[in-house]
């Protein structure tokens, strides 16, 4: 009796072992594919290093005139360009308020290119006093509207390069109050007109929150409570504070701190937010700390910031030491750690890829990429995926969203290449994830890359960021199916004195359109070498002073494959193959397990029945 009981508990005790590698392995059977990249640093660096559209920009003045306007060649990451358009009005003239010329738009119109050549971005913000800071100079309001209407042409024409408008336009320095024209209701009709002239995928600054609540038609009082949505006409506005942490109210921007910096909590999130910060007025605990900013300025997602105003602010920041709940930069000098923090900077925490591959298998990816900036990304990059050895550069389009990756948390990404490019050579490959402007390493130069924030990942030749390898391999033969013969129906032809029209492909160059589908290579790309260009040095504006916890988790899910024409009603023989392939994998496993299991239900009840 006792051996029976003995070799029961025996059998029972395989069985639920048995049973549990089962569900294991039920689970984890495909997780094995992927393999943890362990020549990456997965640590934030503490070097501070340019990335396009954020940080501390460079502010240079650029007077338009009527005729015989200079073209600037600037070469700085991100300019402050202030638009000084006084020659057009009559209190600066002592004529008449004049149209914007064809040689002031078209000097304009060069100077953003020379910007684009040199890899840099630009916020723009107009103003009718030299910023001298003098008010009542603007011209009639109509003039205003006017001149709006036509720079249309110059924002569309640049919309790559142009990150934010600062509105302006009214006031000393076209920071939109002292003028007699300044008041809510022709601001209104200022930003609905330039609303109009500025390309959708460009927000708009104003200087208070008051434009804001006065064009949207809400209370101020309720501002945080506002959450608004992408098919509403003040999505697209967002606020540039020239008072930036001066006093409690900052210097008149804020009328009530917290209701509003709340409001900005979630408005920022997708426009820009940023200024100068000026010296201490605050009657009370100064706010334009190294402590204090660390703070809110995840709050209100700061992204830039003037470098050369407030200079003993800026001068304090550089000689103090960070102390605050970033172990990281314990220690470190404050100004370096605003530096790093304005805007978005993105971490790689982890990389795991497919290592070993045929040239017909998917190349399956997991990443996760932590935002530790103020801020998030604002404007839409494409992504791509580069593979490269010595002899080959392949890059592959996917339909990935870094303006997603938000601040203060980790993003998950599971990216699918369904098919590689096709004849791709066997070989090992290093992969880089690659976020740019066009997303076209061939021809773009690289323009607005994102490096990240790890030690030794990026390739400034390719403008990319290491995340892994893998090595591929012949492919294997695959099947030949059948296809049903479908008959072919009639071609209608035009009349004869009609003209067949041939659809033109539109520019790729197309940055707001998302790719969705795989890009093939036919042949192997030559890889960009960064362009090395002269450095212009611009007399730099300093304006006078104006009295007026733990990252959260954040899935996504990409897969990016080429759709065949007859998807709907056919599966492609790699399809096929692959599913076949799992098919017969879950099969032996179930048929391998199952008969173990069986084999201990009968030996349990044969020893019960014999003794």
């Amino acid at each position: 009796m006792k051996n029976k009981k003995n070799i029961i508990l025996i059998a029972t005790i395989l069985l639920v072992v048995n049973l549990s590698v089962f569900l294991i392995s039920k689970t984890y059977s495909f997780e094995e594919e992927y393999t943890l990249m362990t020549d990456i640093d997965y640590n934030e660096t503490l070097e501070s290093f340019d990335n396009p559209e954020r940080g501390f920009y460079e502010p240079i003045g650029y007077s338009l005139k009527v005729a015989d306007n200079e073209v600037k060649d600037l070469n700085y990451n991100l300019i402050h360009l202030r638009v000084d358009l006084s020659a057009f009005t009559k209190a600066n003239n002592g004529v008449e308020d004049l149209e914007l010329s064809e040689d002031a738009l078209n000097a304009l119109d060069k100077t953003f290119k020379n910007i684009k050549k040199n890899k840099g971005s630009v916020i723009i913000r107009f103003a009718y006093d030299g910023f001298n800071g003098t008010k009542d100079l603007e011209p009639e309001l109509n003039m205003i509207l006017t001149h709006i209407k036509q720079l249309k042409q110059v924002f569309y024409s640049n919309k790559d390069v142009i990150s934010y408008v600062e509105l302006g336009f009214f006031g000393p320095w076209g920071e939109m109050h002292s003028s007699s024209i300044c008041t809510l209701e022709n601001v209104s009709l200022a930003l609905d007109s330039m609303l109009e002239s500025v390309p959708e995928n460009i927000t708009i600054g104003v200087r208070t929150p008051a434009y804001y609540v006065h064009f949207a038609g809400i209370d101020r009082n309720t501002l945080n409570e506002i959450i608004t949505t992408s098919d509403s006409s003040y999505y697209r506005i967002g606020l540039y504070n020239d008072g930036y942490l001066g006093s409690e109210s900052d210097l008149g921007t804020f009328q009530n701190r917290d209701i509003e910096t709340k409001w900005l909590s979630n408005q920022a999130t997708h426009t820009f937010y940023g200024g100068e910060v000026v010296a201490n007025f605050a009657t009370g605990t100064p706010l334009n700390t190294i402590d204090y900013i660390s703070k809110e300025g995840f709050i209100t997602h700061t992204t830039y910031l003037n470098l050369r105003w407030n200079n003993t602010v800026i001068d304090n920041w550089k000689n103090a030491l960070y102390d605050g709940e970033d172990i990281l930069y314990k220690g470190e000098s404050g100004f370096n750690y605003i530096n790093n923090h304005l805007g978005y900077r993105f971490v790689l925490k982890e990389s795991k890829l497919t290592t070993n591959i045929k040239q017909n298998d998917p190349l399956l990816i997991k990443l996760q990429i932590e935002n530790v900036g103020f801020a998030n990304l604002i404007n839409k990059k494409k992504v791509t995926l580069v593979l490269q050895n010595d002899n080959n550069t392949y890059e592959i389009n996917t339909n990935i969203n870094p303006t997603k990756w938000l601040s203060k948390s980790i993003s998950s990404i599971p990216i699918v290449i369904a098919n590689l490019p096709e004849n791709i050579e066997i070989g090992e490959y290093k992969v880089y994830l690659r976020i740019s402007c066009y997303g076209h390493l061939q021809t773009d130069n690289n323009y607005q890359a994102i490096r990240f924030a790890n030690n030794n990942i990026y390739n400034e030749d390719i403008g990319a960021n290491y995340i892994g390898h893998v090595t591929i391999t012949e492919k294997v033969d695959e099947p030949t199916i059948e296809e049903p013969v479908t008959p072919t129906p009639p071609i209608e032809t035009p009349p004869i004195n009609e003209p067949v029209k041939e659809e033109i492909p539109a520019n790729n160059t197309n940055i707001t359109e998302p790719i969705v589908e795989e890009k093939k290579v036919d042949k192997p790309l030559n890889s960009n070498k960064v362009i090395n260009k002269p450095v212009n040095k611009n007399e730099v504006i300093n304006n006078n002073e104006i009295s007026y916890e733990k990252p959260t988790q954040n899935e996504e899910e990409y897969i990016i494959e080429e759709i065949p024409n007859n998807y709907e009603k056919d599966k492609t023989t790699k399809e096929v193959k692959k599913e076949s392939e799992k098919n017969n994998f879950i099969s032996k496993r179930n048929l391998i397990f199952g008969g173990i299991t069986l084999f201990l239900l009968l030996l349990i009840i044969y020893i019960d029945i014999k003794y």
